[in-house]
């Protein structure tokens, strides 16, 4: 039995019989995603009943409402209720963070992301997903970690980014390689095969759908089985094999059928619409596409009302009744204006997702020692392209690095801000600005040189480098000053950064010529308010830096709106 922590009660959660088994049905439920979900979706209303139940009316028991509300919007959501299932998801989610559960909120974020990405809403989806991988960032869980890197590609993929989508997909093959998760591997190779099926590389679609059909076989995941149906029914279409994907068009139909996956459903009969449309069985391939449409409008499905309004328009054109032509049209190009602006905003968030990503793997510390035989195939074949695009990027950063601390250079560090300032400015968070001077630098050179100087300022931008985060953003701002952007940081927070550097160069050990040398440093520090230029955001910190160093004690100082500045330790 899976037992969890309420902050209601002390200790674990077993005061009842009743708690048990309302523990026991969500555990049941939760085993049942995308295994059995007509069975798990009962199971998870029976807890929901028992944990709303009148023995909790004076000592509710919010922690088994929120785990059924979760089972349920998983169900929902594999059975194209979409609606509903944002709205249990959204409701359970507000029950975690009230409960602080770091862990079922990280899940409950990335299950909303799967729910905006059905609802075509890609930038509520991914912005979902980051906040879902900055918690799984702290939490290091392998398992969730690949889930959320695999829902960013599948948001990728579906709004036909297809290389950011093959690279984080590749991100979560070794994470669910280092716990043999089967069904999650089956899903991502599922992904892969249709990411690759889109570029036209048939023969590694091949590979990757062998491999996800295999596992989804085995583990009995029927979302994927459909989907492994749908695709290989796709390819034999392609071929021009009609018999061939009429068969696995119906068999991937069934299937979607007998467990009420409505999405599915309505996408298998558009696909055996196609059949009927190349066979020249037009009024066969129209009422499929009704059908369809009309299944999809119900659930509110725009991506099955956008395919089947789209496919009407054009046979309609073809019998030449251009009215309901011109109608179907208007709902195809309605829906597709929608989705292409999602897909155009998405592209801005692409290279957060990455900086994010990158942090991820690199304080996850997870070597890829698992891979297969298909990556390495892939490698061999790419690794002339890849050579090129390394070394071109290699130029180009080195264009932006400062020459004698390999930090950014000033007017690079203009560049990031303002990018960083343009995503504050879309989607609001704090954002603070330090620099640092070193005190009395100008000693060292008089006295050991300029060279010793120099590497003085390469042993400190190295440890700034090692004391900051991946996402934060060091340039050189002057002759022994150094400027640091710090996002998704608010002023109380750099304050405790700009402490800890202190701290640090206070108690390291650097030695010149045989003599140790200590080094302190004054700073100046500020929070980005709205509408703040780059300019003046940096001439604010600089006006503090320049007190800070005018002050016997205080070495540290903040950017205040009053008149007063005042400083801390």
């Amino acid at each position: 039995m899976n037992f969890f922590y309420n902050p209601t009660r002390p200790g674990l959660v077993q005061e009842s019989e009743i708690i048990q088994r309302i523990e026991s049905l969500n555990a049941a439920a939760y085993d049942m995603i995308s295994l059995a979900p007509a069975e798990g979706l009962d199971l998870s209303k029976r807890a929901y009943q028992l944990a709303t139940s009148d023995e909790f009316r004076h000592n509710p028991y919010p922690k088994g409402v929120a785990d059924a509300l979760f089972n349920m919007s998983h169900f929902h959501l594999e059975q194209g209720d979409t609606m509903l299932a944002l709205a249990q998801a959204k409701e359970a989610l507000n029950i975690y963070i009230e409960l602080r559960h770091n862990l079922s909120q990280a899940s409950t974020l990335r299950l909303l992301g799967m729910i905006y990405v059905h609802l075509n809403e890609y930038n509520k989806a991914m912005i979902s997903l980051l906040k879902a991988l900055e918690m799984a960032h702290h939490l290091h869980d392998p398992r969730l970690l690949g889930e959320i890197t695999m829902t960013i590609g599948q948001t990728y993929l579906v709004s036909g980014e297809i290389e950011p989508a093959i690279t984080e997909l590749k991100k979560a093959i070794p994470l669910f390689h280092s716990r043999d998760l089967s069904i999650q591997l089956s899903y991502a190779y599922n992904f892969l095969a249709a990411a690759y099926k889109m570029l036209g590389d048939y023969e590694v679609f091949d590979q990757y759908l062998m491999r996800s059909i295999e596992l989804a076989e085995d583990m009995r995941v029927l979302p994927v089985r459909i989907d492994n149906l749908r695709q290989k029914g796709q390819n034999e279409l392609r071929k021009g094999n009609l018999d061939a994907a009429s068969v696995l068009f119906e068999q991937a139909l069934q299937l979607a059928a007998h467990q009420h996956y409505h999405t599915d459903e309505i996408s298998c009969v558009i696909w055996l619409s196609e059949v009927d449309h190349y066979r020249g069985n037009l009024t066969s391939a129209v009422q499929h596409l009704i059908n369809a449409s009309a299944q999809a409008q119900t659930i509110h499905y725009e991506e099955g009302c956008l395919r089947a309004d789209r496919k009407l328009a054009q046979i309609y054109a073809e019998q030449s009744d251009y009215r309901k032509a011109y109608e179907h049209f208007q709902g195809f190009y309605q829906i597709e204006q929608r989705i292409k602006r999602e897909k155009n905003d998405l592209k801005y968030m692409t290279l957060e997702t990455i900086i994010r990503a990158d942090a991820l793997q690199k304080e996850a510390r997870i070597i890829q020692n698992k891979n297969d035989q298909i990556e390495k195939e892939i490698a061999e074949r790419k690794w002339v392209e890849e050579a090129l695009r390394q070394s071109e990027d290699k130029y180009r950063r080195a264009l932006n690095l400062d020459v004698t601390t390999s930090v950014n250079t000033l007017r690079y560090f203009y560049d990031l801000a303002e990018q960083e300032i343009q995503r504050v400015m879309r989607y609001p968070h704090p954002l603070s600005l330090l620099i640092i001077d070193i005190d009395h630098f100008s000693q060292v050179n008089e006295r050991f040189g300029y060279v010793i100087g120099d590497q003085v300022l390469q042993w400190v931008a190295r440890r700034l480098k090692d004391l900051l985060r991946v996402v934060d953003v060091i340039g050189r701002y002057g002759g022994d000053a150094f400027i640091m952007l710090l996002p998704e940081t608010s002023l109380e927070n750099a304050k405790i950064v700009a402490n800890r550097i202190s701290q640090h160069f206070a108690d390291a050990d650097f030695e010149v010529a045989g003599e140790k040398l200590a080094l302190t440093f004054h700073a100046g520090l500020v929070e980005y308010k709205k509408d703040l230029p780059v300019d003046a955001f940096i001439q604010r910190a600089d006006q503090v830096l320049e007190r800070a160093s005018r002050s016997n004690t205080q070495h540290i100082m903040v950017w205040e709106d009053k008149s007063d500045q005042p400083a801390f330790d």
